[in-house]
């Protein structure tokens, strides 16, 4: 077990001294970035306990009893992540996760900081990293995992990331170095996810929507997988679900769609409400109620479920979890203000985008609908990708839409442009969204990465939220 290097290679006394000055800079960094409202995302306290001790983390790591957990991907990794450990709680496991999303390796850094004591002990027993997708051969190397999760793998932020091919290729170099008797649990949907592991010593295993009624009736432009990575040919789909996730196979070398240890046997979209889902395991089905929207939320469902149950929880475990979820904030995250609901959702790339309208479509039509767009970095300075997204089945259902940023893309999307409000600041861009909205309606934000982190501070600051980093340690 990882935890055991600890105790076969215990600290010399300069190796403490330093871990335990990082791990107090760490502690002052991460108060002090509460205090500047750098809050989520922030990776300062980790890059401060790094610069003092670098192998900080791996010591740190190698202390946490049960070994850890790394979720990567695209989309999907917070909320996968925190249902996870909303499941590994009920089992009566601390974990240690970067729960705010900061998924670095400074930002696991800085959550293993935060949750350990002075002198670098963690004070939970099992790691739960979310771990940034071309950070993820780095994070292998480091924390030498017992299991991986890949969601997905969508076309996001191509200025960093570059082509999904070479993206695909660094992971699946990053699962050949995995331990054996570790384990990979792989979205059976995804293609290109699919193909991941086959060199890896781990053990595979998949999950997937067996569900007939949630399957769309064509492929969408915006799908990005839809050639073997085998021999390249077309791949030949009975069932789309979202983007490139469905069932398929390639005629000419036979390669397939695994079947799904973990499936979804029934979907039930409930709009912005949630999902009913009934889940088939190898060995129980459960009819359980997810507290969050869209048919991409099953997939994180199955996710966290079968990494739950691989790492030997039960089912009453994890049904406490699903029901004691909490979610995480913009992902479908609901925040009264004014006599008014603000739906918070984020939307980083065509696919997810896509998703989302599909989820506000459900709610009818003369809605009021906040849309924002930022290029920091954080988001992909190369915002092209708009033009993917299928604005026009959004323009039809808002009576106002507030644009920040957005406006230009909706009017070619053919949305009337006398509903179309335009504002330069965000805060200015909420007070016309929520001045348009009557009493006990909903105002439908939806907004990229840090465009969904500053609205969220700019409700804490309103008082209509709690702060991102309040709620416990990470």
């Amino acid at each position: 077990m990882p935890g055991a290097a600890a105790a076969a290679d215990p600290y010399n006394r300069p190796m403490r001294t330093r871990l335990v000055a990082a791990v107090a800079a760490g502690k002052a960094a991460t108060a002090l970035s509460r205090r500047l409202g750098l809050g989520a995302g922030s990776n300062f306290p980790g890059r401060v306990v790094l610069r003092l001790y670098p192998r900080a983390l791996e010591d740190m790591a190698s202390r946490l009893e049960r070994g850890c957990v790394l979720v990567t991907g695209t989309n999907g990794k917070t909320t996968t992540s925190n249902l996870l450990a909303s499941m590994l709680r009920e089992a009566g496991l601390r974990p240690v996760h970067n729960r705010v999303g900061a998924n670095l390796i400074t930002g696991i850094t800085a959550a293993l900081a935060q949750s350990s004591d002075l002198r670098g002990e963690p004070r939970g027993d099992i790691g739960l990293f979310e771990v940034d997708e071309a950070t993820l051969p780095a994070a292998v190397r480091r924390l030498r995992p017992r299991m991986v999760i890949v969601t997905n793998l969508f076309r996001d932020q191509l200025d960093r990331y570059g082509e999904l091919e070479t993206l695909a290729g660094k992971m699946d170099g990053a699962l050949r170095e995995l331990e054996p008797g570790s384990v990979v649990l792989l979205n059976a949907d995804d293609p290109l996810v699919a193909s991941l592991g086959k060199d890896s010593p781990a053990s595979i295993r998949y999950y997937g929507i067996e569900s007939a009624e949630a399957a769309e009736g064509v492929l969408r432009h915006a799908a990005d997988s839809k050639h073997c990575r085998v021999c390249g040919a077309p791949l030949a789909f009975t069932a789309h679900f979202f983007g490139h996730m469905g069932k398929y196979s390639c005629s000419r070398c036979g390669t397939a769609r695994p079947f799904p240890h973990f499936s979804a046997t029934r979907v039930e979209l409930r709009g912005t409400e949630g999902t009913s889902v009934t889940v088939s395991t190898p060995s129980w089905r459960a009819s359980l109620s997810l507290p969050i929207p869209g048919l991409y939320n099953v997939h994180n469902l199955l996710a966290a479920l079968g990494g739950a149950l691989l790492l030997g929880l039960g089912r009453e475990e994890v049904e406490r979890g699903v029901r004691g979820y909490v979610t995480a904030f913009g992902r479908g995250e609901r925040i009264p203000l004014e006599g008014r609901d603000i739906f918070l959702v984020l939307s980083k790339n065509p696919t997810g985008f896509n998703e989302v309208i599909r989820t506000v479509r459900g709610e009818g039509k003369d809605l009021v609908v906040l849309a924002a767009l930022n290029d920091r970095i954080a988001d992909g300075r190369d915002v092209s990708w708009i033009w993917d997204v299928d604005f026009e089945e959004l323009a039809p259902l808002p009576r106002v839409l507030v644009a920040f940023d957005t406006a230009r893309r909706m009017k070619y999307a053919g949305m009337d442009t006398a509903r179309i409000e335009v504002r330069g600041d965000l805060r200015e861009a909420l007070r016309a969204a929520l001045a348009h909205a009557r009493e006990g309606e909903t105002v439908f934000a939806l907004t990229t990465y840090t465009a969904t982190l500053e609205l969220r501070r700019i409700l804490t600051r309103m008082g209509a939220a709690p702060g991102l980093w309040e709620g416990g340690s990470s």
